[in-house]
């Protein structure tokens, strides 16, 4: 099975690779165009510079695309993600994960905004809801390992989303939306500046209220963000920004199979609740010192209030505090006649959570308090050498070192050294065309609250694991896109939760606890995807996704992963009925998969399921109405039943039903 996989993988490799970027113009326009920078480079590359899968999703891409939310465009656009809908059509509470990581993957998913991390340290899911789509400039998707200059997280992938000023032309946006559901929202942004004093500034918000598809599961969100940056003529800049966000969410709760099958909006009967609030502040200064040499300091700050009560009686406060700060030296010096860049940096991060527990049953009053202190220190570097204008080399390598602490633990106290490392070469034969192949070490932290339980005396160890990627993407004939990737990973000591008195247990059974696996775990996987877009006229694209996941050894090897789908499908189109009017579908097909924490694949799976999208939009050229747009978007088309969370087959989370969203709009 393994071999014929990696037959396929390959084959797919050779022959397409995952499009960094869909053209929105014609011809003419994109040879006018500057190539898009991918900023999760570090050094301003741009997709077509990096070894690696990157997908680029544009303003252009995202405002054509009928999307309300986040996790809502990634639905549409990214078949190399898996979603889980713990809220239903809640984006706060929607998991995004690469695929093929199952249960708790997006803690393998690092995901930045204007350069603070979305990501929390605790087993929350990054919050999607913290940034209004319609102030998101660009979307960056990258696969494989970004351990090497991001650090913890990011072993499976990140996202980089980007709403900052690229010029200093002004443009604002301001939105509406409602629809089903009691659904209502909006959002505005402003970014531009001022050229003479070389300043640039951004702002943007948003709120939306929703009753929810389910009994019990609305939600209000407020959100706001925004920055200064100051240039110099020489190449320097000063950047500072905020953001704050407020997401208070009703919890659903699971149901079981019969319940889920008489009324999926039913809830449990719980009034649950859960409120995150979040703010913080980023600051970098970038400084150049003469046309080889730079340096970059960067510090983040911010604080995450979490209250959640659940099951009706058991009630949790806790307080995250992280700080980050990266030195950087870039170095642009040609080498024996070879262009070169290398980036060396260090890394300091301290993340702290204090929480509470307690609630009453009818077991009687019980209380909780544990503080859990982690502290990170890493270093690291990369180099790209250019051997020739179509062929470049990259290395790089990270060493970190993590104190972490838990009141909670009986030995509480662990401390881990973690080592990352890639290599890659890049190929560009000809104009337009990129292949790839890359070979990488990865590692990821346990989230603050893996911890032990009193099961264990022992905090569980950080995972570890290599993967290597190959592809290519290539655009031609002006208007068509042709890309792939196929990868195979090993991770070693990959944490997963039992809630039941059994797993691998290596010989002691435990019950309700994160744990260590202690059989490796393989995975194997490809990508493909092919579009056309002839602009004013028509477009359609065609993605596939196959990922391959299965323990190695042990008492469950060769069992499936649970919560990974084998095949992904994606199929979006759009038509112009004329200039000023196009109308816009969409497909998405998962295929059927195992339960969380079914790690004997015994339970029954959660079947398959295909979603269908359609909508509308018009905006009119008339001078007088110039820069409103109207929209319609159809989610869930013919109002499919499905599932694409559960745990063990007994407990299920429906997603939503068909809704409608109805959106105005207007930009200058």
């Amino acid at each position: 099975m393994k071999a014929s996989i990696m037959a396929v993988a390959a084959t797919a490799a050779a022959v397409s690779a995952h499009a960094a970027e869909t053209k929105g113009t014609n011809a003419t326009e994109v040879a006018e165009l500057p190539a898009v920078v991918v900023e999760a480079s570090r050094t301003g590359r741009t997709a077509s510079e990096m070894p690696s899968a990157v997908q680029v999703i544009t303003a252009d891409e995202i405002a054509a695309s009928g999307a309300k939310d986040i996790p809502d465009l990634l639905e549409k656009k990214a078949t190399s993600l898996d979603f889980a809908h713990l809220g239903a059509a809640n984006p706060a509470l929607t998991q995004v994960a690469p695929r093929g990581w199952g249960e708790n993957g997006f803690g393998r998913l690092l995901v930045m905004v204007d350069g603070e991390r979305l990501n929390s340290p605790d087993m929350t899911s990054p919050n999607f809801a913290q940034v209004d789509l319609g102030s998101v400039r660009r979307i960056e998707i990258l696969r494989g390992s970004q351990n090497v200059l991001h650090g913890d997280v990011g072993s499976a992938g990140m996202i980089n989303i980007v709403t900052d000023s690229a010029d200093y032309g002004n443009h604002g946006r301001v939105e509406l939306h409602g629809g089903s559901w009691g659904t209502i929202g909006g959002g505005a942004s402003l970014r531009g500046g001022f050229e003479d004093s070389l300043t640039q500034y951004w702002m943007n918000g948003g709120w939306e209220h929703s009753d929810g598809y389910r009994h019990n599961s609305g939600y209000d969100i407020y959100s706001a963000g925004g920055g200064v940056r100051q240039n110099f003529d020489n190449g320097s800049y000063i950047r500072v920004s905020a953001f704050y966000n407020d997401s208070d969410s009703k919890m659903p709760g699971y149901l079981t199979r019969a319940q889920w099958k008489a009324n999926p909006r039913k809830s449990d009967g719980y009034d649950d609740s859960y409120r995150r609030t979040t703010y913080g502040l980023n600051a970098t200064a970038y400084g150049v010192v003469n046309e080889e040499n730079a340096v970059k300091l960067t510090q983040t700050v911010s604080r995450r209030h979490l209250q959640s009560r659940g099951y009706g009686y058991w009630y949790t406060d806790y307080d995250i505090y992280s700080y980050q700060f990266t030195p950087e030296w870039i170095n642009t010096a040609t080498i024996g006649g070879f262009d070169n860049e290398l980036i060396v940096g260090a890394t300091y991060r301290y993340d702290r959570n204090d929480a509470a527990n307690w609630g009453r049953s009818a077991y009687g009053y019980s209380r909780s308090k544990y503080d859990y202190d982690r502290q990170t220190m890493g270093f690291y570097a990369q180099d790209t050498l250019s051997l020739t204008e179509t062929v470049a080399l990259q290395f790089g390598a990270r060493y970190e070192r993590a104190w972490n602490k838990c009141t909670m633990a009986s030995n509480d106290s662990r401390t881990s050294d973690l080592f990352a490392y890639d290599a890659a070469v890049l190929f560009n034969p000809v104009d337009d065309l990129k292949t790839f192949a890359k070979f990488s070490r990865f590692y990821r932290l346990p989230f603050i609250d893996e911890v032990a339980y009193a099961s264990r005396d022992d905090l569980i160890s950080p995972e570890r694991g290599w993967r290597a990627d190959a592809g290519f993407d290539w655009t031609f004939l002006e208007d068509f896109s042709l890309a792939g990737d196929a990868f195979v990973s090993r991770t070693k000591s990959e944490i997963f939760y039992n809630p039941l008195y059994e797993y691998l247990s290596g010989g002691w059974p435990v019950f309700g606890d994160n744990v260590n696996s202690p059989a490796p775990v393989m995975r194997e996987g490809f990508d493909v995807r092919a579009a056309w877009e002839k602009e004013k006229v028509a477009g359609v694209s065609l993605a596939y996704s196959f990922v391959n996941a299965e323990f190695d050894g042990r008492e469950y090897d060769g069992n499936d992963v649970p919560m990974v789908a084998e095949s992904a499908v994606l199929l979006n189109g759009r038509v112009w009925l004329w200039d000023d009017c196009f109308v816009f579908g969409g497909y998405r097909y998962m295929s059927s998969r195992y339960s969380t924490s079914d790690f004997s694949n015994t339970a029954d799976k959660l079947k398959g399921y295909g979603v269908f999208h359609v909508g509308a939009q018009y905006e009119p050229h008339y001078d007088c109405v110039k820069g409103l747009k109207f929209g319609f978007t159809v989610n869930n088309l013919f109002d499919k039943d499905y599932c694409d969370y559960s745990t063990y087959g007994t407990s299920y989370w429906p997603a939503a039903g068909r809704s409608v969203m109805f959106t105005v709009s207007y930009e200058w």
